[in-house]
């Protein structure tokens, strides 16, 4: 599950952009080069101080007793320089993913956290420059498996399509640590850290992890930005139906056009929030249930089958029978442990279309290209236009408005969907996107 955050800090230039993301073992996929980008002046860049937690032990409290588990994630702080010269930092991204623990009622699963954020919230950081000693206080969104097998999901239901919602927890969160004294905004290079992340539980619903402790000691990348953002990687895991890659009945055939699709509408945030997609080489469940589902339990019975740690997994079977919805949801939606399952069909309506669920539409073949794109909204935090969700708010007319099977999501970005994307399994990687928000709002 290891992560690479190529943000390399030796170029003369520093972020040319020459060199392609280095993704983690395994990846199928690498974010193409782009020309050298020529040097702004100081205070028309964007400064960043980014750095991997790579296979960090951590000691979580859950019914009173200590255990140790292992994290990975990402952490990223934004600088600036103040008008008399001082550093000012703002904590911008604290990701933690863990394979899990066993606690006294079960295994708790994918353990996710992520930085709570309003559109307009910040995490200011206090940052000593004779001593070099910083803090900082913020909440953390908390998910695991445990929570859905024991209380189930919020279904969100629209007329077109619905998404399933986990219940969620929340962590109060203190950073204290230390970086080099005098610290001044930099082009390149790299400084040391040492911190103590402690996060205590605030706001339960089944209440089993209760405190977490990590103590770190590792580089944080100078990272500086002219035109765009770092890059933010998210990593899909496709899962097919059949016996291989040689089999030539196995599901999936509409995977390549459909995360293409989603990768060019993600591709668009680039001048506000650069989101990029990267794929994992297939995984099949060689059973042959799984091609048609006829429930959504047959569906959770799928989901079961395969859990990758550090990707959004994406079940893609031949077909719902009855048509379900829009022939597809996410579930856990917004959390580490969100899962996609949908079909083949979605790029073979059939002729005539099916009434219903396809009352009064002509379009079949060839038609829900950006189905997927939507999906993945919700795996990133995204609810349908003004529904009534814990997810994030997204646009109306939008990539996130519900479509329904044979009616494709509209191809249409939003500045705020992708100022409001969140999702442990987010990290930073070196690329660009090329695309902009087709709404600036």
């Amino acid at each position: 599950m290891r992560r690479t955050c190529a943000v390399g800090a030796a170029a003369v230039l520093l972020l040319v952009l020459l060199l392609p993301v280095t993704v983690p073992t395994g990846g199928s996929a690498q974010i193409q080069p782009i020309a050298p980008i020529t040097v702004r002046p100081l205070q028309l860049s964007k400064y960043f101080l980014i750095g991997n937690l790579d296979r960090v032990t951590a000691i979580v409290t859950t019914g009173g007793k200590r255990q140790e588990t292992v994290f990975q994630g990402e952490i990223a702080f934004r600088a600036t320089q103040g008008e008399k010269g001082q550093l000012q930092l703002n904590l911008e991204r604290l990701n933690l993913v863990s394979e899990g623990m066993v606690s006294v009622i079960g295994d708790s699963g994918v353990i996710g956290l992520n930085l709570l954020q309003d559109e307009d919230q910040e995490y200011d950081v206090a940052y000593n420059t004779r001593t070099g000693e910083i803090s900082s206080e913020f909440e953390s969104k908390l998910h695991y498996p445990l929570i859905d097998e024991k209380l189930g999901f919020r279904e969100v239901q629209s007329e077109e399509c619905a998404y399933f919602e986990s219940y969620t927890e929340k962590m109060a969160g203190k950073l204290v640590g230390r970086l080099p004294e005098k610290l001044e905004v930099s082009r390149e290079g790299n400084v040391e850290f040492a911190a103590e992340i402690q996060l205590y539980l605030t706001d339960p619903v089944l209440g089993v992890i209760e405190e977490i402790l990590i103590s770190v000691t590792f580089r944080l990348e100078w990272v500086v930005i002219f035109q765009f953002e770092p890059a933010e990687i998210l990593r899909v895991q496709p899962v097919f139906i059949g016996s291989g890659p040689s089999d030539s009945t196995a599901t999936g055939s509409s995977f390549n056009t459909m995360i293409a699709r989603a990768d060019e509408i993600w591709d668009r945030c680039g001048t506000v929030r650069c989101i990029q997609i990267v794929a994992n080489p297939p995984i099949y469940v060689n059973n042959n249930d799984y091609r048609v589902l006829n429930s959504t339990s047959e569906a959770a019975n799928l989901r079961a089958e395969v859990n990758i740690t550090d990707a959004v997994e994406i079940f893609i079977v031949e077909r719902w029978d009855p048509y379900y919805d829009g022939g597809g949801a996410c579930w856990s939606s917004g959390t580490a442990s969100a899962k996609i399952v949908t079909c083949d069909q979605q790029l073979s309506v059939p002729c005539p279309p099916p009434s219903p669920p396809c009352t009064g539409v002509a379009y079949c073949g060839l038609v829900n290209e950006y189905h997927l794109g939507h999906e993945l909204g919700h795996a990133i935090n995204l609810a349908h236009p003004g529904s009534s969700s814990s997810l994030s708010p997204s646009s109306s007319t939008s990539i996130m408005e519900p479509s329904g099977f044979c009616r494709d999501n509209p191809a249409v970005q939003s500045a705020r969907n992708c100022r409001n994307a969140a999702n442990p399994l987010l990290y930073w990687g070196l690329g660009v996107c090329k695309g902009s928000p087709d709404i600036s709002d």
